[in-house]
Parts: C-alpha cells; structure tokens; sequence
C-alpha cells in the first residue's frame, strides 16, 4: 500500500503565519533598540562636546602662551601626553623650535578655533580629542599651530603640536 501524503489543516497555515508574526514583531523590536541606543550615544556626544569645548579652549589658550613666546620645549614636554613623547625625539624638537625661533619676537596670539570630538573604538574604549587651530604673531611672520589634545585621566595633554610658518624675511636683490 503506498504511504498516505500528509494532511494539512487550516491550523499549519494559521501557525506558520504566527510565527511570521513574532518573528518580524522581534526583529521590530530589535530595530528600535539599535536606533535607540544610536540616539542615546549620540546625544551624549553631544553633551560631552558642550562640557568640554570650554575647558579644552581655555588649556589651548594657556599652553600656546607659555610655549610660543619664548618657543619652550619645557613647556611642550610638560603638557605633552604619553602618546607624543613615545613618538617625538628630542632632535626633532630642537629643528622644529630652532626654525620657529627665525619668526622673532612674539607680537599677538590670534586665538585658536576647534572643538572636542569623542570616539569610541574596540581597541581604545571612549576617546575624547579636541583639535585646534591658533595662529600666532611674531615680529618676522605668523605661525598657523595645529594642537590635538587627548583627555587622559580626566584632564587634557597635548597629543599633536604641528606649526606651520609664514616668515616675511627681507627679500634682498642680488648686486649688480
């Protein structure tokens, strides 16, 4: 006798449809908690941004004042996160500031412009940057500083010094 094929009930369909339902009610779910969660992080960024801008401003302020007028590498290895001190020699730092010392006497500080940023990453957890950019006066040409700072331990360091000259030296004529 050959083998009766299956019988299907009204009930397999109604099954089947609710179990399609749960599913996507699921995955429903599932969706608004990752928009949820996108949202809640960065709304919090954004709080993190507007309590630290000011703090990061004000230690750019006073870290460009004590090393640009007299050009103190003291006063960048003081301030400077463990980050920058791994990568950056001491000779690079003698060139660097032995070319800024060709601007002259300090004239101005211009003020910088930047804010914070926060970051997270598998690797590093949260980070909290703050680039700016200050442009700075001297009796020889302007200096244009890109300063990074990195939130260490609750307080701000320098991570990125990079100064960009602009000397307006005599141009002098070859005799005739």
């Amino acid at each position: 006798m050959p083998p009766r094929p299956p019988v299907r009930s009204a009930n397999t369909k109604l099954h089947i449809r609710k179990l399609l339902t749960n599913f996507l009610v699921f995955m429903g779910a599932v969706f608004l908690l990752l928009i949820f969660i996108w949202a809640a992080a960065l709304g919090y960024g954004a709080y993190i941004r507007n309590v630290l801008t000011p703090s990061s401003k004000e230690y750019v302020d006073k870290s460009i004042l004590a090393i640009t007028p007299t050009w103190s590498q003291d006063e960048l290895i003081k301030r400077a996160s463990w980050q920058m001190r791994e990568v950056t020699s001491k000779g690079q730092l003698d060139q660097i500031f032995a070319d800024c010392a060709r601007l002259g006497a300090f004239k101005h500080y211009d003020g910088a412009n930047g804010e914070v940023e926060v970051s997270v990453s598998e690797k590093d957890g949260q980070l909290i940057t703050a680039p700016y950019i200050a442009k700075v006066s001297f009796q020889n040409g302007t200096a244009e500083i890109e300063i990074k700072l990195i939130r260490n331990n609750n307080s701000w360091e320098i991570l990125g010094f990079h100064v960009h000259l602009n000397l307006f030296l005599p141009y002098a004529l070859p005799p005739k």
